[in-house]
């Protein structure tokens, strides 16, 4: 008798189109591994592919998804799937696997200074306050101050770095005046980035131990981007930290418009908005390269222990991120559970903020405190020195 057999069907052009885009993510992905290590000054192209590493993960996903359940072409499934596995540590730096977080969310907002973690020796907090303002908001409406300095309260850090910090300068409304009475961080280093005889912006360290000593990196300051530091006294020991606020995109309404989309404007139009948004990342992923080999330098040059706190304006696949926190430890990746993100704006919606500990601090609890005021979620660390 004759065999029978059964010949695979050729894909079909629609099934060549779908395998040609598949393989096209999957290159994309695998260039976005490697963002990290190149400084966007040599080539910024790859911090591009860094910035969309989410996007690119999602597309692989769904390939993977969409093969096993085509017939006769569920093996397709392992070219996004292999490239995901490969990606295992940047996935661990976007997404907490740590089931054994030491509390809940609830567990902090109803926690005072008497109720720490048993064995806690430092609790410490970023947040960026976008002026005490909702993102978005006009001037005529009621500022988000009150319900921000009650979060802080709640959350009852020990030392806390501002990015956008704005105050006026006497009377009711000096903020300052507040943290030291009202919250009991009595110690504060501020550096205005602009500044008139009534009111002033830029960056704030506040803590309830004393500051020693304290400044700024003056190299490659922009405006409000900028980094400055304050050595901190606990129980007669000192450790630096620093409050990070990296260049951002400057993007307009304009900008946000066009990535918002559908756009109904001519091609020209959309060629020259690409382009515009195209130089923007380009300048700031440059800029943010020397402002972090900057901060590296300065750090190292320490020798307390260290905390680097802040803004970053980039997400964990970036050089700045990963150039700033070689040896360092991120608490994300040591005690945080689910989505790492901590902007809620338009662009990018990812995670930002990052608090990086030297090897002298030992990591108890990571909490992103998600209560959207300003357009950054505040980030809660747990640390022993």
């Amino acid at each position: 008798m004759r065999k029978k057999y059964t010949r695979k069907k050729r894909l079909s052009f629609l099934g060549k189109v779908t395998l040609i885009l598949n393989l096209l993510t999957v290159i994309m992905l695998l260039v976005s591994y490697l963002s990290p290590f190149v400084d966007p000054r040599t080539f910024w192209p790859f911090a591009f592919f860094g910035l969309a590493y989410m996007p690119l993960l999602a597309v692989n996903v769904l390939f993977v998804l969409f093969w096993l359940f085509i017939r006769n072409r569920r093996t397709f499934a392992l070219l996004s799937l292999m490239a995901i596995l490969i990606g295992w540590q940047p996935l661990r730096a976007h997404i907490g696997l740590n089931k054994n977080r030491l509390t809940t969310q609830e567990q902090v907002e109803n926690q005072t200074s008497d109720s720490l973690i048993a064995g806690t020796d430092l609790r410490v907090m970023t947040y960026n306050v976008h002026l005490f303002r909702e993102f978005g908001q006009t001037k005529n409406e009621p500022d988000i101050k009150d319900q921000a300095l009650e979060l802080i309260r709640k959350a009852d850090p020990d030392l806390i770095c501002i990015q956008e910090y704005y105050t006026r300068k006497k009377g009711q409304h000096d903020i300052s005046e507040l943290f030291r009475n009202a919250l009991g961080l009595k110690y504060q280093y501020i550096h205005s980035t602009a500044e008139n005889e009534f009111e002033s912006y830029g960056l704030a360290i506040f803590s309830k131990h004393p500051i020693v000593s304290s400044g700024h990196l003056p190299d490659f300051e922009q405006g409000v981007n900028s980094i400055i530091f304050a050595d901190v006294e606990k129980e007669g020991r000192v450790f630096r930290v620093y409050n990070v606020h990296l260049r951002s995109y400057g993007f307009q309404q304009e900008d946000y418009d066009f990535i918002a989309g559908p756009i109904e404007e001519s091609m020209e139009k959309r060629i020259s908005s690409t382009k515009r948004i195209g130089n923007r990342l380009k300048k700031a992923f440059t800029l943010r390269s020397l402002q972090a080999r900057s901060l590296r330098k300065h750090s190292e040059e320490n020798t307390k222990p260290v905390l680097i706190m802040g803004d970053f304006n980039d997400t964990p696949l970036s050089f700045a991120v990963n150039h700033v926190g070689k040896g360092m430890q991120n608490t994300f990746q040591k005690k945080a559970w689910g989505w790492g993100q901590t902007y809620n704006g338009d662009f990018p919606n990812f995670q930002i903020d990052y608090v990086l500990a030297s090897p002298d601090f030992q990591v108890l609890r990571y909490e992103i405190i998600r209560e959207k005021l300003s357009d950054h979620y505040p980030v809660l660390v747990d640390l022993v020195l």
